[in-house]
């Protein structure tokens, strides 16, 4: 007995996935679609891959113009999802009143996405009737932090940041062997490093200490912020191979959100104070909002 189509989609939504939406130039202009069959292929080179149906303008478009880009939609940008795959019936122009940009193709990037991959095709498979287009990645960034746009059961939605169930707390300078990063977000709040540079400082001494089993972001400076600490976790996220990261925040105002904002990043080891003369934030503070959250403390 054949499988039934409808079975067929149901089953395969419940595997939960991002959005994005596939974007193409060609001699007609800029052309896009809203597309979740993507996924990383290889690092070396660097590519990816798409699925798109055969019956679609779009398949055709790109298989012609030889490029296209993904962009990866955050959980605010639904209307974005709904515009690319034809859901909204007033919008005959997908691209009107939007200000894209380009990198390497020419292939339109949309503004406030999560990220992009900007690719040349590299390859062309056939797979039913849907053709799988690999894309070789030419140019690639993030744009901001925020929480992806998710997939399931035909619905959009977002997951919550999950909390780190363990952290380990430890008094700053006793985390020995571990590779430090001094003044890791800047000197001062009103003097916040670039995410490039540091993520450039922590690739740099990385090289000189490959098996470092520890790196420490250190915030004595107070510099850091929510929003700037998430940015950086995220970009630093893929160069650090089996190296944990932890972080000493500063004793500022930020110190107790920041901590948060680690510990719903990947973070799982704070370096604190053990009163209120050090530079970080003090250990019973870190302490009461890890008790009071229900995370285990180890020590």
């Amino acid at each position: 007995m054949s499988l039934n189509a409808e079975t067929f989609k149901a089953v395969m939504g419940q595997w939960p996935s991002g959005v994005t939406v596939v974007t193409t130039r060609d001699a007609e202009g800029p052309g896009g679609m809203t597309a979740s069959s993507f996924s990383s292929v290889s690092l070396e080179p660097p590519l990816i891959s798409i699925c798109v149906a055969r019956h679609l303008r779009m398949h055709e478009r790109i298989a012609d113009s030889g490029i296209f880009a993904v962009n990866i939609l955050s959980k605010d940008r639904v209307e974005d999802g709904l515009r690319f795959a034809g859901m909204l019936p007033d919008v005959t122009d997908r691209f009107a009143g939007i200000d894209t940009h380009t990198a390497a193709t020419g292939a339109p990037l949309l503004p406030a996405t999560l990220a992009w991959v900007d690719c040349r095709l590299w390859a062309r498979y056939e797979g039913g009737d849907h053709s799988i287009f690999v894309g070789e990645v030419m140019q690639a960034g993030i744009d901001r932090s925020a929480a992806p746009l998710l997939y399931h059961s035909r619905s959009w939605g977002q997951f919550a940041d999950v909390l780190a169930s363990e952290v380990r707390v430890s008094e700053a300078g006793s985390e020995q062997p571990a590779l430090v990063i001094e003044q890791a977000f800047g000197t001062s709040a009103n003097e916040p490093v670039e995410v490039e540079a540091l993520v450039k400082r922590v690739r740099t001494a990385l090289a000189d200490q490959p098996d470092a089993p520890l790196l420490i972001l250190d915030d004595a400076a107070g510099a850091a912020d929510p929003l700037l600490l998430r940015l950086a976790i995220q970009a630093i996220a893929g160069s650090m191979g089996r190296t944990a990261v932890a972080l000493r925040p500063g004793a500022g105002p930020m110190a107790l959100a920041n901590v948060l904002v680690a510990l719903k990043s990947g973070i799982h080891q704070i370096s604190v104070s053990p009163d209120a003369a050090g530079p970080y934030v003090r250990r019973d503070e870190v302490c009461t909002m890890l008790d009071r959250m229900g995370v285990t403390r180890l020590d």
